[in-house]
């Protein structure tokens, strides 16, 4: 029996497993871009690019004097902008802490030393486990209005577009999946993943809105560079790109473009876990932001000073 390597690191994420029919998506198009075929554009220009990206950390679970429960949650989200002078920070970050709990219940601000949490109350909660899945949806939101701030060039999402509530991606946006858990296209399609090579990507293809992603979508998948390549299986290197649904040729323009880009930018085994879809910049950022979000030992040690006094 001959095996093939997962390129991620399972500590961070479990990687396309075990995808059967129940996981894909009705009404899938695939006809925008024919022929079917794997496609490998030629170099373009980069216009000015920022990376956005996001980090969350649940510092404490807490209870009230009834026994409710909540959560003490840091968010950071922050941009890397790059442009004729290289590539630099965009500003300073965007760091939140909040108090999130089930609306109805007590809760009001937290104020430990230097770090205040802002109470945020969360509709249809029952228990901790819900609450919990709803801080990456706080930190997408974030990252959805810092991503509204910066003027120009074209915004790289680490992660799928979010739709924030009360607010429409911007103009010149795309996101991208790095871990492959829904099926998008038909078993005949979806062939061609296994044929692409790197810095290949296929058609152009668009994804319907439905309850859970209200944004109709184009999207394409691309091959990024892997090296070396002969321990890891034919997936290992998939990247899934995504962009508004709007003019199919601007989204084919994108299409072309994201090739070099995130190609260009892809990590490797040797100096990231994640690679190659964690992007060496987007590395670099997460860094960042972990330094202004406080060393989670120190935080969590605030704290319990903080509730002894």
């Amino acid at each position: 029996m001959r095996l093939r390597l997962e390129a991620w690191n399972p500590d961070y994420a479990l990687p396309q497993v075990g995808l059967d029919d129940s996981s894909s998506v009705d009404g899938v198009v695939t006809d925008l871009e024919p022929p079917w075929q794997p496609l490998e554009p030629p170099a373009r220009e980069w216009p000015v690019l920022y990376f956005v990206d996001g980090r969350q950390r649940i510092d404490a679970v807490v209870a009230n004097e009834h026994g409710q429960r909540a959560l003490l949650v840091t968010l950071a989200a922050g941009a890397l902008v790059r442009d004729d002078a290289g590539i630099r920070l965009a500003g300073e970050p965007r760091v939140e802490r909040v108090l999130l709990y089930p609306d109805g219940h007590e809760f009001g601000p937290v104020e430990i030393g230097p770090f205040y949490y802002r109470p945020v109350a969360l509709k249809g909660i029952h228990d901790l486990r819900m609450l919990a899945a709803k801080v990456n949806e706080q930190m997408r939101t974030l990252e959805a209005r810092l991503a509204q701030e910066l003027q120009g060039g074209l915004v790289v999402l680490d992660g799928p577009i979010f739709v924030a509530p009360g607010l429409l991606p911007r103009p010149g946006v795309i996101g991208y999946a790095k871990t492959m858990w829904q099926r998008y296209l038909p078993p005949a399609e979806e062939r061609i993943l296994s044929l692409l090579a790197p810095c290949q990507r296929t058609p152009v293809f668009r994804i319907p809105h439905n309850a859970r992603r209200p944004l109709e979508l184009f999207s394409w998948y691309i091959r990024l560079p892997l090296n070396p390549t002969a321990p890891f299986h034919s997936g290992a290197a998939l990247l899934r790109v995504e962009t508004p649904a709007g003019d199919l040729e601007h989204a084919r323009a994108l299409a072309d473009l994201s090739v070099g880009l995130l190609c260009g930018m892809a990590s490797s085994p040797s100096r990231d876990p994640r690679a190659p879809q964690n992007l060496i910049p987007v590395g670099g950022l997460e860094l960042w932001l972990g330094r202004h979000m406080g060393q989670a030992e120190v935080v969590r040690r605030r704290i319990l000073q903080g509730l002894f006094s």
